[in-house]
């Protein structure tokens, strides 16, 4: 989770307080009674006593009151509302950016400040503030110049690319790059009126609370602009318009109209701003949202403005970016991503904004990208508009047919050649979903995920639909061979590995890349898929991250080339990220995993490390302790109520040794699902033989392990609750006080300890893993600031990139920082991506120069941390075209 200075929270509070939006609404609509001097210097002593509250209370006692209140007084001076000035926004704009001829972008020196500033507001406010000033500067710009200079303007304000370093986007979701202002400005600025968000009865009571919040606060924000917007049409106070039903609209103007009634403005002018954002909105440009920002600051800054409206432009800017931070992921965990970010009501509101997203993805002419999208957005349909919006990205446009007879007569020279060039500049990475909106048994949701294998492998195959225009007529052309399906590369899993376990799509990932799949005559021989699995990234406990990741590797059967995405469990210090963790609630069959898989890795490390010799016994009590509650030695129908741990079950009595509960452990890259339907036959198709290759050992019911497979399914499927584990940090002694009648269960909750040499014992086994894992070919896909956001860090320094292959490869030596035992022999393959550059506020040339930053920052010469960023850049140009197949081939003589 970011962590950000007072100031950058204050500043944040400053814009974007809804406590504060709300008492400068009250005022507009039900201004005080008195004289103007009074009233305004009423509002600006609440102002600062609702700002220190509202600080102090999103971070309670953690600082000092006295700092804030000094830091406010600051900002809620005498001044505030009636001079044309907003505090802050000039000195912040003058440390974080700067001017590049007619670009503004963010100083790489300073990026870091840059990107904690860009989760408490948006940078577009900083830019057009500093717009606004250099309109009034002498000799005043040209009408030529300020258009120039606002559409020069980049995504996020990052520095332009060099057109002979592409970049390569690994890892990224293409639902997520929406960025904030284009979500916000969907549903603010479009047509007709603010219908409110839209509703579901499956909604549970956050969705519900959330929109019942939203839905007023986006009425309030469009009934301001729509006023603000006509400001110069009228002389009246915005009091007296926003309380009469007469003059209240709930429309926004017409933009022809807007543009036509400020033609004659005096060029600079907030009326001039007003008619080019309306001219911007009727083009459709990119630039808009910095065209009303602007004419807001240029507004705010006249001279002339009533301290009404000037209380109306801030209550209006605090509204956007409180509404912003609900869009921005800043949070622990990847539930509350699921379940409060990415499912959030504005984002779920079916806008589309599709040439927004390429925009910010393909940003450099040769820039590349592999997007992930649910298996089911494959279509001809979605990709012909995805294939519109990076050809208007490109530049380029499907070529006019040159005869009457269509798209299939052009020919692949020229400019046609171009355009078919720029298709091949993506390529898809379809993920299945872990996230369960019912908690049930997963086995449940097996049946749907065969179902959505088998269609995604039909629509892969199926040609019809594709003769479109933006395909040039696809097969229907004569001078070029067509494969869509080439456009469909990667295999994924993702959303909260918390819900659903790799164990559960595995056999399916196995089955959908197995060799020698039959494909249509005319189809050329190809690679198949290759994965890019989420694993590792929120975790419970360390032991759970890492697990999650060995059980990605071993059960979907990576290979060389595949990826891990995220991985954190691999990289974050076992000792750190507990401390900061404190208490770890861990269900006890999750528990039992982590232990039986820990058992396992340090008997293999036995006769390497000493310290795994030291463990083993410790970790062996903790399993005979832990395993009798599971009963997976019985049947659910002769289990008996165990959540208070009565210690009378039958399973207690049996011991089991750990290696049996490994080789069960092992048994679960078998699909039960079909398991079940082969009855105790074997498998007899294909299908069959790649979901349950271990059929014959689960058969046999002799087998204890086996035995422990076929219950634990029966107990999981009759939904039996099993206590929750809660482990903390502790001392041996600690360990030995929880056993005899500490043993049992308390209202189902059961305590356990992990040791400090255990807790060193993980931090060895991750070098252990990243070693094996290289040796495998597979490359871990590092998302920095999404990490940052979402994870157990602080800042960009924290990430494990730098262990996993640090800049300097010194420190990968015997016994070095990052090799302290010596299992390791080099750095770890990685990939740079964004992850969701829109949830958390990024670009992927961004992300590069957060690490050069951060390199720098811990000791890392400029010079060699450039060097690496620059390998890095190539690995992920490379890893793309590996993969990637043309779409549009020549076609081959017979």
């Amino acid at each position: 989770m970011l962590n950000r200075s007072l100031t950058e929270h204050a500043t944040g509070v400053f814009y974007g307080s809804g406590r504060l939006a709300e008492r400068l609404w009250t005022e507009l609509v039900s201004p005080q009674q008195g004289m103007a001097q009074d009233r305004w210097h009423i509002l600006q002593g609440d102002c600062y006593q609702l700002l220190v509250d509202t600080l102090d209370a999103h971070y309670p006692r953690r600082f000092r009151l006295n700092d804030v209140r000094r830091l406010m007084e600051r900002m809620c001076d005498a001044r505030l509302f009636i001079e044309p000035e907003l505090p802050w926004l000039d000195e912040l704009f003058s440390q974080q950016l700067m001017r590049n001829g007619d670009m503004i972008c963010y100083r790489e020196t300073e990026v870091q400040a840059y990107a904690r500033l860009a989760a408490e507001l948006d940078p577009t406010l900083l830019v057009s503030w500093h717009l606004s000033g250099w309109l009034n500067e002498s000799p005043q710009p040209t009408e030529g110049d300020i258009s120039r200079v606002v559409s020069a303007q980049a995504p996020f304000f990052a520095p332009p690319p060099n057109p002979f370093l592409p970049h390569a986007e690994g890892h990224v979701h293409l639902g997520g790059v929406a960025t904030d202002s284009a979500i916000l400005g969907a549903y603010l600025l479009r047509a007709g009126g603010c219908d409110g968000l839209r509703g579901s009865d499956k909604d549970g009571n956050w969705l519900k609370n959330e929109k019942q919040h939203l839905d007023p606060q986006l009425k309030r924000m469009r009934q301001l602009l729509i006023q603000l917007l006509e400001h110069s049409t009228r002389d009246q106070d915005i009091t007296l318009q926003l309380n009469d039903p007469m003059v209240v609209k709930e429309r926004l103007p017409d933009w022809e109209l807007l543009a036509a009634s400020h033609a004659t403005a005096t060029v600079g002018s907030a009326s001039w701003v007003c008619g080019q954002f309306a001219q911007a909105m009727m083009r459709g440009c990119a630039n808009h949202w910095l065209w009303l920002l602007l004419y807001l600051c240029c507004l705010y800054r006249d001279s002339n403005l009533s301290p009404s409206w000037r209380v109306a432009i801030l209550c209006w800017l605090q509204m956007f970016n409180e509404l912003r931070r609900r869009l921005i992921m800043d949070g622990q965990g990847l539930t509350r991503f699921v379940e409060r970010y990415f499912q959030a009501p504005l984002r779920r509101g079916g806008v589309s904004l599709l040439q927004d997203n390429v925009r910010r993805l393909l940003v450099g002419r040769e820039d590349v990208a592999e997007v992930k999208a649910m298996i089911g957005t494959f279509s001809s349909k979605f990709v012909s508009k995805l294939a519109g919006a990076v050809a208007n990205q490109s530049k380029l446009h499907a070529t006019i047919p040159p005869y009457i007879f269509g798209e299939h007569e052009i020919s692949v020279e020229g400019s046609a050649g171009h355009y078919l060039r720029s298709m091949e500049r993506w390529h898809f990475c379809g993920h299945f979903s872990r996230t369960q909106r019912q908690k049930r048994a997963p086995g449940r949701e097996l049946e749907k995920l065969w179902k959505s294998a088998d269609d995604l492998l039909t629509g892969l195959s199926r040609h019809a639909g594709w003769a479109l225009p933006e395909f040039l007529c696809g097969q229907l052309n004569q001078h070029f061979q067509f494969h869509p399906a080439r456009w469909f590369r990667g295999l994924d899993v993702a959303g909260d590995e918390n819900d659903l376990r790799i164990e559960w799509f595995a056999p399916i990932l196995r089955w959908l890349r197995r060799g020698f799949v039959s494909r249509p005559d005319a189809e050329r021989a190809s690679s198949g898929f290759h994965l890019s699995i989420h694993a590792g990234e929120d975790y419970a406990h360390p032991l759970s991250g890492m697990r999650h990741v060995d059980e990605t590797v071993r059960f979907c059967e990576m290979r060389d080339g595949d990826r891990l995405g995220h991985a954190l469990a691999l990289g974050i210090d076992p000792a750190q990220w507990v401390a900061r963790q404190g208490e770890m609630m861990v269900p006890l069959d999750e528990h039992l995993d982590n232990l039986v898989w820990l058992w396992h890795y340090a008997t293999t490390l036995s006769g390497r490390l000493p310290l795994a010799q030291q463990v083993l016994p410790i970790i062996e009590r903790r399993i005979a302790r832990i395993f009798p509650f599971t009963l997976w030695l019985e049947p659910p129908e002769l289990d008996v109520d165990h959540q208070e741990g009565d210690g009378k079950s039958g399973s207690e009595f049996v011991t089991v040794p750990p290696s049996v509960l490994f080789r069960a452990w092992c048994l679960r890259r078998n699909c039960h699902h079909l398991w079940q339907k082969l009855y105790d036959d074997q498998p007899r198709n294909e299908r069959e033989r790649c979901a349950v290759p271990d059929a014959a050992v689960i058969n046999n019911l002799s087998d204890i392990a086996a035995r422990i497979y076929r219950y634990r399914h029966q107990h999981m499927a009759a939904l039996k609750k099993l206590p929750l584990v809660v482990v903390r940090a502790g001392s041996e002694w600690d360990g030995q006080a929880l056993y005899g009648e500490h043993a049992k269960p308390i209202r189902g909750i059961i305590n356990d300890v992990d040791t400090a040499q255990e807790l060193e014992f993980m931090h060895a086994l991750q070098d252990y893993l990243m070693d094996q894992y290289d040796e495998m070919g597979l490359i871990i896909e590092t998302n920095p600031t999404s990490n940052v956001y979402i994870a157990r860090l602080e800042n960009h320094s924290e990430h494990p990139i730098f262990r996993w292959s640090p800049p300097d490869e010194s420190l990968l030596s015997n016994g070095g920082k990052y090799n302290r035992y010596g299992l390791r022999r080099g750095p770890v393959r990685v990939l740079v991506n964004t992850d969701d550059p829109g949830i958390t506020p990024t670009t992927l040339r961004t992300e590069f120069t957060l690490l050069r930053e951060a390199a720098i920052s811990l000791g890392t010469a400029r010079t060699v941390a450039e060097e690496w960023l620059e390998r890095l850049r190539r690995y992920g140009i490379e890893q793309f075209h590996k993969n990637h197949l043309p779409v549009f081939d020549e076609k081959q003589s017979q």
